[in-house]
C-alpha cells in the first residue's frame, strides 16, 4: 500500500482480477480483504475511485430498476445513471440509514463510491465489497455463486443449493479428509480459454486467495441414502444457473448468464446429489464420477 498528502492507494488481487482503489483518505478494510492485498503496479483491470462524502441528491425523482431487500432489512437500490449504473447502499445496523452512493461507468470498469467520513470511513464496507466483485463478473465471463468447493489436489467439486441443504456440512467433510476448501459460501467461476476456475472471494474473516479447476458441479439436498443423478443440457445449465448471484433486471445481464451456463453445463459434469452427512459421501461421489 502507498499514502501521500493527496490521496491513498492500494490494490487487490480477486479472482485474478487487479482492482485498484484509491481513495481521498486512508482506511482499513475489513479483516477479511487482508490477504487480497497485491502489488499495484501489475495491470489494472478495475478502478474504484473512493470520495469522502455522500451527494444525497444524486438520483432525486428517479425510479430504482432493482431494490434488493427483505422484510426486515434494505440492501441497495439500483438505478440506471449516464450509460451506468448508480447505487444507493443501505447500512446493515441501521435500517433505512445510507452507508454509500456509489456509480459505476458505462464498461463497468470504473466505480466512484462516495461515503461519509463522520464515522468510521469504510468505502468496501458490505455490502458494497461484494457488490463490486458481482458486477465485476458481468463482462468478464465469470459468475459469482452460493456454493462451496472442495479441491483434493487433483479435482475441485463445486456443492451448491437452497440455504441450508448442507454446502457447509460437505465442506466439512471434505476437509475432515484432507481436502483444501476453496470457500464454503460465495465463489466465482471464471472461464479461461476452455477450462473453469473456481477462486474464493474475501469474506467476513481471513482466509488466503485461493483457486481451483472446477472439474464437477453437485446440487445437493440431504437424504437418507445417497444417491446420485447426472443433469445434461439445458436442465444441467437452468438449475446451476438459480444459485448464481445476479440482479435480474437486465435482459441482456440474464442472457449473458444464460449463455455462461450452457457453456459450462457443455464443459463440466453437472449432477444432482442427495447425501448422507458423513464421510460415506466422499467414496460415493468418487465411485460415480
Amino acid at each position: 500500500m502507498g499514502q501521500n498528502e493527496a490521496n491513498y492507494e492500494f490494490c487487490l488481487n480477486i479472482a485474478d482480477f487487479i482492482i485498484q482503489i484509491k481513495s481521498d483518505i486512508a482506511f482499513q478494510p475489513e479483516t477479511g480483504y487482508e490477504s487480497f492485498f497485491t502489488d499495484k503496479k501489475q495491470t489494472t483491470d478495475f478502478v474504484v475511485n473512493c470520495k469522502a462524502e455522500i451527494p444525497l441528491t444524486i438520483f432525486a425523482g428517479q425510479n430504482p430498476v432493482f431494490e434488493a431487500e427483505n422484510e426486515q432489512q434494505k440492501f441497495y437500490d439500483i438505478y440506471r445513471h449516464n450509460e451506468g449504473l448508480g447505487f444507493i447502499i443501505y447500512n446493515q445496523q441501521n435500517k433505512n440509514t445510507i452507508q454509500q452512493i456509489a456509480l459505476l461507468d458505462k464498461d463497468f470498469r470504473n466505480w466512484t463510491i462516495y461515503s461519509s467520513s463522520e464515522t468510521d470511513y469504510n468505502p468496501l464496507r458490505y455490502p458494497m465489497g461484494p457488490i463490486i466483485m458481482h458486477y465485476m463478473t458481468i463482462k468478464t465471463n465469470s459468475v459469482m455463486m452460493h456454493a462451496s468447493c472442495a479441491f483434493d489436489g487433483q479435482r475441485g467439486r463445486m456443492f451448491s443449493g437452497f440455504s441450508g441443504v448442507g454446502k457447509s456440512t460437505m465442506s466439512r467433510i471434505w476437509a475432515e479428509a484432507g481436502s483444501t476448501i476453496i470457500n464454503d459460501d460465495r465463489l466465482i467461476i471464471r472461464e479461461l480459454g476452455n477450462k473453469f476456475f473456481v477462486y474464493n472471494t474475501p469474506m467476513y474473516y481471513k482466509d488466503i486467495p485461493k483457486k481451483a479447476p472446477l472439474n464437477a458441479v453437485y446440487l445437493i439436498h440431504h437424504s437418507p441414502e445417497n444417491k446420485i443423478q447426472k443433469l445434461k443440457g439445458a436442465l444441467a445449465a437452468s438449475r446451476t444457473m438459480a444459485f448464481c448471484i445476479q440482479n435480474n433486471y437486465d435482459q441482456n445481464f440474464v442472457a449473458e448468464r444464460l449463455d455462461f451456463f450452457v457453456r459450462l453445463a457443455a464443459a463440466v459434469d453437472i449432477y444432482d446429489l442427495g447425501f448422507v452427512p458423513n464421510a460415506s459421501v466422499i467414496e460415493f461421489i468418487k465411485a460415480h464420477e
